[in-house]
């Protein structure tokens, strides 16, 4: 069984639609059953079709049955599609229907009301309630299938001739050996009254006796040797349709049963009252009945003209198989009257119910009357060459006042126009969309361009927006009993107070509303409808107040053209999208705050409109009628509904079934008392009413017993979804009803458990306890055991871990002090790699990176605290030749001897590097440049002294040097540069002396 999706369903295509004059007046008092009035006329039904785009497996419609719980089903050589109004589930050959071949050519009811199928392959096959049971295959395709009053099976095969299949399993063949006409059997009917089974072959008719040991086949006298393709119960007779014409038996005479069927190829019948639907072979369907022979084709919206199968339902629509798809013939909730049916034109605007009766029709191109009598056309060409009617309304004498798009307003009396109004007699514009007759003969006219009035007199007032409209499009008139006039505009609604004074209505609060299309008086309520661009609004006549009924009321869509009272008291509202209607209780209680959302029923071009457009912006978009019909302005015709034909049609309640449960997404088989394993999380049941009228209006209501406390309203949905239910024992129940029809008594209904874990069975806590304290008791005794034997070990492993620690102690003493003095000889290291890297390694004084550094805090002190800085560079005088004459390690003692000299004239804070070389500087903080002079001569001095015959007995040294004291220098390389210009003085003025920067 495929899965039924929540509000999916089967695109019915609508094909045609032509309703007569007189069919209003037939649906009127047509019933849903047999009706003994005259039918309405054959291209006169709703009509609607089905092909595989819409989920048939196969165009060719072979046969159509119902089965006793309501589901359509359709044979087609691609399997059985069973319908349930939405969507097609297709059986085809398999385990499932036992079936040999997907091909079913025949479907039947037994004696028990069970379906048959009969197809390709010999494939016999029953489905009741039960599910599927088959028969081992005839192999041969089988063309009919019937039951006789032993429960005999019958059936005909397309070239082997009759079989007969009993109850006790047993099977016989007939064959033209036997005394049948042909092999090939066509048709079979059983009659109970006289046990005869009558056998239509290829070649004529003939019956034999049921109850008869030795069956004999007697040919029927009077029909030609021709296929004998249906035969079907007539009172106490039987017609017999074949491939020359319809025949009657009757008393054992064969009679044509008329002249007009003559030669014409029947390949089904169906008797409803006193109405022959017959299908042919290539001419489409017919009717013969009390209006004759009537014919419906391929050019009436027939899919194909080869009828193969003809079906009436328990709702009375009339089921035609085709061999280009599925097609049906119905009556419909609404009448659409369109220029086929003579309308002046399809594009209505306006319909005015007059009081004789009649129903005025504004078009695009003209204005229609509609009456009893039929549909007659008024010619306006003598005053509007356009004849595009806008408006309508009827005057206190009877006339009728036409509003034109181009050509003003026109009266008409008594078969002409009698008076005009246009720009030219002082109208505001030509384009009239409203009108409106008052208590003193005079007119309100609603122009393009703002608000007429025409007194009885002829004298035209003017109103636009400096006299208070607030737009000048004026579309919608009403007058209330205390003079209060109503003026819709495109841009919101403007009050004439009786004594002239213009207001202004702000809709801006309500969701933004501008345009007032349309007004509804309600006295019941004391209110006046408003239909808006923004969903429909609810004037207070008393107190002026307003309460806007739109999207956040529950309203499909923003824009509503007109409201209609019907005497019912519920509210029609026309759209763009359809035609909604609201029950009375509803409205009430959401004018009195008790409700929050609306409910609505929304018609549309599958309930007889031709077109779900309704037309709005004139006046009247929609009105009821005296006999208590409504009609609607659409862009397809004039459309009309009788609200208690719509009580009729949900006088018939559908039958509801269940066809689906998934457990957590899966499906489950159907079957009663299922138990469902624990731990069900999700559960869905997918369920269908079986009626075929309005299938997407359906409404169900579901109870879960052991669940729910009370009945839930579904509404159309046909899903019902559960989770997280405790174990238990459920019963599942779901009903049915047309909107306003009355609630299937007979439920559809599915039990099933879900069993429990283990922990919430009963008794599971008491054997739970009683095993938790028997293991606890051996848990206890294990765990004293346990413990005294642990604590002998724990004995035994503390003296041995006390060792063992002890030992690891010590080790970790020695290694603790080793470590620490491998830390202290790395911080030495450490300490003396850094005092390498700014010291020379030959002298031991600081390196020209150290001497830098230094410079540049001097410097920076200098010129904090405006204290002397001298700097002085000493370069030992010919130390090249040191070097060439006694070698490189006599130069380095020299160096040393020299930085050793420097170091004892020099203060701790005075900073004394070799500068690079055989160069020294000298960092003489605190220090005047005469100061640093006299330490500079002394050094000089003191290095002529040194005696260097230790190494090199002739060797003399001297030393020349270079002062500059700090002179607020931003920058020390200019001190440096200064210092190092003194040296190069000194060494050019002969060396071995002192000399001081300018």
């Amino acid at each position: 069984m495929s899965e039924v999706t929540a509000g999916a369903g089967v695109l019915a295509r609508i094909s045609h639609f032509i309703v007569t004059p007189y069919l209003l007046l037939l649906l009127s008092c047509a019933v849903c059953g047999s009706v003994s009035a005259a039918p309405a006329r054959l291209t006169d039904y709703f009509q609607e079709s089905w092909t595989t785009r819409d989920g048939l497996p196969h165009n060719t419609i072979n046969s159509i049955n119902q089965s006793a719980d309501g589901y359509l089903w359709i044979a087609t050589w691609e399997g059985a599609a069973r319908f349930n109004g939405r969507e097609f589930d297709v059986f085809g050959r398999g385990d499932l229907t036992g079936l040999p071949d997907s091909g079913i050519r025949t479907l039947a009811k037994d004696n028990a009301g069970n379906l048959l199928l009969g197809g390709s392959r010999g494939g016999l096959s029953r489905r009741s309630a039960d599910g599927w049971h088959s028969w081992p295959a005839f192999d041969v395709l089988i063309n009919a299938v019937t039951q006789d009053s032993a429960d005999s099976l019958w059936l005909g095969s397309e070239g082997q001739g009759l079989f007969q299949q009993t109850v006790e399993g047993s099977r016989r063949q007939y064959r033209v050996a036997d005394g049948l006409t042909s092999d090939v059997i066509h048709s079979l009917l059983t009659d109970s009254s006289n046990n005869r089974l009558w056998i239509g072959s290829g070649s004529g008719l003939a019956w034999l006796d049921t109850t008869a040991a030795e069956p004999q086949f007697r040919p029927v006298k009077g029909l030609p040797a021709v296929p004998v393709f249906v035969l079907k119960h007539y009172g106490d007779s039987i017609l017999i349709g074949t491939e020359r014409g319809l025949y009657r038996w009757h008393e054992g005479t064969v009679t044509l049963f008329s002249a007009d069927l003559a030669g014409k190829p029947v390949s089904s019948l169906l008797i409803q009252d006193k109405q022959i639907w017959i299908g042919t072979t290539d001419r489409g369907l017919l009717r013969y009945s009390e209006l004759g022979l009537e014919t419906l084709s391929m050019a009436g919206g027939l899919p194909n003209n080869r009828i193969l199968a003809l079906y009436l339902d328990r709702e009375n629509s009339v089921w035609v198989g085709t061999n280009g798809g599925l097609f049906r013939l119905r009556d419909a909730p609404f009448v659409t009257y369109t220029a086929e049916h003579g309308l002046a034109g399809d594009y209505v605007r306006a319909v005015m119910p007059h009081s004789d009766g009649s129903v005025w029709i504004g078009t695009s191109q003209g204005i229609s009357r509609y009456s009893a009598g039929g549909i007659d056309n008024i010619d306006l060409s003598a005053a509007s060459r356009g004849q595009s009617v806008l408006s309508l309304a009827e005057a206190a004498d009877g006339s009728v006042w036409i509003g034109t798009y181009s050509d003003g307003a026109l009266q008409w009396r008594d078969g002409h126009i009698v008076r005009q109004y246009d720009r030219v007699s002082g109208l505001l514009a030509n384009e009239i969309r409203a009108i409106l007759p008052d208590s003193a003969g005079g007119i309100w006219l609603g122009t393009g361009q703002g608000l007429n009035y025409v007194a009885q007199q002829g004298t035209i007032q003017s109103f636009a927006g400096a006299e208070g409209l607030p737009a000048p499009f004026v579309m919608a008139l009403y007058q209330h009993d205390d003079g209060r006039l109503f003026i819709g505009t495109g841009g919101g609604v403007a009050i004439r107070q009786a004594n002239g004074d213009i207001s202004r209505l702000d809709l801006s609060a309500l969701d933004n509303a501008e345009y007032a299309f349309g007004f509804a008086p309600d006295p019941l309520a004391d209110v006046l409808w408003m239909a808006t661009d923004r969903g429909l609004v609810a004037y207070n006549l008393a107190d002026g107040s307003l309460q806007m009924l739109g999207r956040s009321a529950g309203l499909p869509f923003d824009k509503v053209f007109q409201a209609v009272i019907d005497q019912q008291h519920n509210l029609w509202l026309s759209s763009n999208r359809g035609i909604l209607r609201f029950g009375r209780q509803q409205l009430s209680e959401m004018l009195a705050a008790k409700r929050r959302t609306l409910h609505y029923e929304l018609f549309g071009e599958g309930d007889g409109m031709q077109s779900a457009q309704a037309n709005g912006g004139s006046m009247p978009a929609a009105a009821l009628a005296s006999d208590g019909s409504l009609w609607f302005a659409t862009s397809k015709g004039a459309s009309t509904v009788q609200p208690g034909m719509l009580k009729r049609f949900a006088a018939n309640i559908p039958p509801v079934v269940i066809e689906a449960v998934h457990v957590n997404g899966l499906p489950v088989a159907l079957q009663p008392g299922l138990r469902l394993a624990a731990g069900v999380n999700r559960l869905e049941l997918q369920f269908a009413g079986l009626g075929y009228i309005m299938p997407q209006r359906i409404q169900y209501r579901t109870k879960l017993h052991g669940f729910d406390t009370d009945w839930v309203e579904r509404g159309s949905n046909n899903t019902a979804e559960y989770t997280n239910l405790p174990p238990g024992e459920y019963q599942f129940s779901v009903r049915a009803a047309y909107p306003q029809g009355e609630w299937s008594t007979q439920q559809a209904g599915f039990s099933f458990v879900i069993t429990p874990y283990l922990w919430q069975r009963p008794g599971f806590w008491l054997l739970f306890v009683t095993a938790m304290l028997f293991i606890a008791v051996a848990l206890i005794r294990w765990r004293l055991n346990h413990l005294r034997r642990r604590e002998q070990w724990l004995r035994w492993q503390v003296a041995e871990k006390t060792v063992e620690l002890q030992q690891q102690a010590d080790h970790l003493r020695t290694v603790d002090k080793e470590r620490s003095e491998l830390l202290e000889q790395i911080k030495r290291q450490a300490q003396e790699f850094a005092l390498q890297a700014r010291l020379d390694t030959l002298t031991g004084l600081a390196n020209r990176r150290a001497f830098d550094e230094a410079l540049a805090q001097q410097c920076a002190r200098a010129r904090r605290t405006q204290l002397p800085l001298c700097l002085v560079l000493l370069d030992i005088d010919h130390f090249k030749l040191v070097n060439d004459a006694y070698s490189h390690s006599i130069g380095d003692e020299v160096l040393k001897l020299v930085a050793d000299m420097i170091r004892s004239h020099c203060r701790e804070e005075d900073t004394v590097a070799r500068w690079g070389g055989e160069e020294f500087a000298l960092l003489l903080p605190d220090t005047s440049v005469q100061t640093a002079a006299d330490i500079c001569e002394r050094i000089r001095r003191a290095i002529m002294q040194i005696d260097c015959t230790a190494f090199a007995g002739d060797l003399h040294i001297t030393v020349s040097m270079g002062i500059a004291g700090f002179a607020g220098e931003t920058q020390h390389d200019k001190l440096l540069s200064r210092s190092d210009s003194a040296l190069y003085r000194a060494k050019q003025n002969g060396r071995n002396r002192v000399d001081v920067a300018v």
